[in-house]
This record gives C-alpha cells, structure tokens and sequence, in this order.
C-alpha cells in the first residue's frame, strides 16, 4: 500500500488585502512542520499541491524545513478551496437580513462571527439555496473526487505522497473516503487546524483514512500558542 499524507495549508493572511499568501507564524508553522518530519525520517516520493499561492508557499516551507529540494510538484487544482468570499456576497443576495452581518460590521475583529457566518453559508451551499454561486456543491465535490482519484492513480507500491491543500477541500476529499453525508462535511472543516495532516494509506482501487486533523509538530506545552485555524 502507499501512503498519502495530506497537509492543511499553515495560516493565511486573516483581515489582509490578500488572504492567499501566507502569514509570518504560517511560514513557520510550514517550517516547524517540515523539521518534524525530517526528524521522524519521513521522506516523499511525489509532492501535489492544489493551485493557490498559500499552497505553494506551505509546500516550500515544509521542504526547506526537510532541507529537500521540493520543486518537482504535480499541481491539482481539485485541492483548491471553494471561493467564500464571493459565495458569501451571493447568500448576503437573499439572506441580507441575517444579524449575523451587523454584528461582523461591529466587531470585525473577532474571527468567531466570521466562522459562525461561514457555517450558515456552508450549510445554505450544500443544499443548493445559494444564487449564482461561482461553483455549486456539486461541481466542488467532484473536482475534490477527481484529485482523489489523481492522487490514487499515483499508488505505485509503496510510494510516499505528500500533499497540501485547502480546509473545505480536505474535509470533503475524507468526506468521501469515508462516505459521509454532505451536511457533516463541513463539521470537519470547521475544526481543522493550519499545518495538520491527516493519513491515509491507499492503491488503485481504495484509499483507508489512518489519522486525521494531527499536529505532532505544534502537540506540546510549549507549541500549544501557535495552533490557528485560518
């Protein structure tokens, strides 16, 4: 069997001009990442990043952590994220009135109300009562499907992948390993952490989740301060 070891992005830019470009603490959470593995001897025989600028950049932290040279990557924009800002522009169409928005209006400091936003946006998306959407629930999960499969086909015996992807894409991507109903998706994405990896071990035909939303290089007393979630 091969083994994929799939890794969240380290945090982005949260309130910044630009949120797909890593933050300073996420370039080194991308480090410290990289260092563990090569203290555990862990090493890749392929590296696949989805096609945005925080993957790219968490993948080049991790290998000069390893002190590897990661330039040989396969890109699958299947591990992409969905677009929340624009859907959220779009659920604000029909759901203006929610309170939710003055109250981010008031306190748009406080990244609790933009993850409770982010929950009714989600959930409205999955059930297909969001308007012109820059991608519907359907077309996101089978592009997810499709860099599972990518990444299946890459099963050659024993190889060792790594990949770095997006919350909303890992979630679904082990959604549909263990076939779990769309609306407790985003139940896992919600709660995953920047830099955490979640295992699996697969071939050709399946793939079997192993570990999930891990953190071994920030799981100490002293780390403990540098664990995010955007």
């Amino acid at each position: 069997m091969s083994e994929l070891y799939l890794v969240r992005h380290a945090q982005a830019s949260f309130g910044a001009a630009n949120y797909d470009q890593l933050s300073d603490l996420g370039h080194q959470q991308s480090r410290w990442l990289g260092e563990h593995l090569a203290l555990r001897g862990i090493g890749f025989d392929k590296l696949v990043v989805g096609d945005m600028h925080r993957h790219h950049q968490t993948m080049d932290g991790i290998c000069a952590g390893m002190g590897i040279d990661g330039s040989d990557r396969t890109v699958l924009p299947g591990l992409n994220e969905y677009d929340f800002t624009h859907m959220t522009d779009a659920y604000s169409k029909t759901h203006g009135d929610d309170p939710l928005y003055q109250t981010i209006a008031d306190n748009p400091d406080n990244k609790n109300n933009y993850f409770r936003l982010l929950r009714r946006v989600l959930s409205a998306w999955t059930r297909d009562e969001i308007d012109d959407v820059p991608e519907t629930w359907v077309a996101f999960k089978a592009r997810v499907s499709d860099a599972r499969q990518q990444i299946q086909m890459m099963a050659e015996g024993g190889e060792i992948v790594l990949a770095i992807g997006s919350g909303g894409s890992i979630s679904t991507f082990v959604g549909g390993v263990l076939s779990i109903p769309d609306e407790t998706i985003f139940d896992l994405n919600l709660q995953y952490k920047n830099t955490a990896i979640s295992h699996f071990f697969f071939n050709t035909r399946k793939m079997n989740l192993t570990g999930f939303n891990s953190i071994p290089h920030l799981d100490t007393n002293e780390m403990q301060g540098y664990i995010t979630y955007g």
